[in-house]
């Protein structure tokens, strides 16, 4: 056993896929496997980049991380988009470089992009990994519309076991069966029984829960997070996660209803806007102190009493921490697909803004015991702490025969 390489790759297209892979990394790392996690197709073209706190991990726990300035690409076309990508992200470090610039660059890194070669990245990239090692363990999220990780998977067909774990949170049916969301996956990594049957196409499947919302992953990123909310215990610190207008059912609403909560003088409110659709918006004057950008998600919610929700599967952090969880169903235009409403408390549903106020108005931050966030522990831990099942997933995929 101890004369066999084996190294596990970890294909990141963005950040969602990131949050749920990182504690893959963590765990195979702590299992003495070599790993290399791979700033994919978002990250190449400048529309994200790493969450601060992850990388903080993965540098101290020593994990290669490859981005574009890496990939060693030849060709003209290939050679200036990676300077160019490596100079945007010099100049996005700068803090005197004006915004504008930064704005521009990134543009011209997506337009280049479209210009160069998918497939043949994806191909060069894999083939540079696919060597000095005996046996590969390959991770991706399970998304295929990407070209790049596309290629990527399919150059390692055959060659590597192909592990798919979700980049969110199965807690709402959806409207397709997942018949073909990745055909070269081997064996699925999934959260519930639900997630279960609508991978019904993938012969070798585990059911773990969710181990980005597992305990002992949450304490990883509390050692590596600093707090940046209200101290004023006097007040309750509000969090909304929201999202884009693709997602809301009135957005109208949605901003009057923001205008009003931070009128309120009782609460520290806080908005996170989601990074898809809504990182460059502009908020309305009055929401500017309390649209936050910047805050890493497990911050705000770790200091936060209340976090409200519509869509949002980031929200599922408060069950971990045992925060007091609001859904908004008048402004999701998903209300009638989440699986664990039939079993929500009465007063976790919120179908209008007087029964906001009304819940925040007497909420108790002495009373946090008597919180009730079962209809949600049933999606993300359906089979005891998702820690210990995925380590002995992870035992199971890397012994050898």
């Amino acid at each position: 056993m101890s004369g066999i390489k084996t190294k596990a790759i970890f294909y990141a297209y963005s950040n969602n896929a990131l949050d749920h892979l990182a504690p893959y990394v963590i765990l195979c790392n702590q299992k003495k496997i070599d790993c290399v996690v791979i700033f994919g197709d978002d990250f190449i073209k400048h529309k994200v980049k790493p969450k601060k706190d992850i990388v903080k991990i993965l540098q101290s726990e020593n994990i290669d991380t490859l981005d574009v300035s890496s990939f060693e690409l030849k060709g003209f076309l290939n050679v200036f988009f990676t300077y160019l990508w490596s100079f945007t992200r010099v100049l996005e470090k700068k803090s005197l470089i004006p915004v504008f610039l930064i704005l521009k660059l990134k543009g011209l890194c997506q337009r280049v992009c479209k210009y160069l070669d998918s497939d043949l990245i994806g191909k060069h990239l894999a083939s540079k990994l696919c060597k000095d090692f005996d046996k590969y363990v390959v991770f991706t999220d399970g998304n295929t519309n990407k070209k790049i990780q596309k290629s990527f998977f399919t150059y390692f067909k055959d060659k590597a076991k192909i592990v798919s774990v979700r980049h969110y949170v199965y807690h709402f049916h959806d409207i397709k069966k997942d018949t073909h969301e990745n055909n070269c996956e081997d064996i699925a990594i999934l959260g519930n029984k639900w997630e279960a049957e609508n991978k019904y196409h993938i012969k070798s499947k585990e059911i773990i829960g969710n181990l980005r919302f597992s305990k002992k992953w949450v304490e990883i990123l509390d050692k590596y997070s600093s707090d940046t909310f209200s101290k004023d215990n006097t007040k309750k610190n509000v969090l909304i996660i929201s999202h884009n207008q693709y997602h809301t059912r009135d957005w109208k609403r949605m901003l009057k209803l923001f205008k009003q909560l931070v009128k309120r003088k009782d609460i520290n409110l806080k908005i996170l806007p989601h990074v898809r659709g809504m990182s460059n918006l502009h908020p309305p004057e009055e929401l500017k102190n309390v649209w936050d950008k910047t805050t890493p998600t497990n911050v705000s919610i770790k200091n936060s009493d209340i976090v409200i929700f519509w869509v949002s599967s980031a929200f599922f952090e408060a069950v971990v921490r045992n925060k007091k969880i609001l859904y908004l169903g008048f402004l999701s235009n998903i209300d009638d697909k989440f699986i664990w409403k039939k079993n929500a408390p009465s007063n976790i549903i919120i179908e209008n803004e007087l029964e906001l106020n009304y819940e925040i108005d007497n909420y108790k931050k002495e009373n946090k015991s008597e919180l009730d966030n079962t209809c949600f522990e049933e999606i993300i831990w359906p089979n005891g702490d998702p820690w210990e099942n995925a380590s002995d997933f992870l035992d199971g995929i890397f012994k050898y025969d």
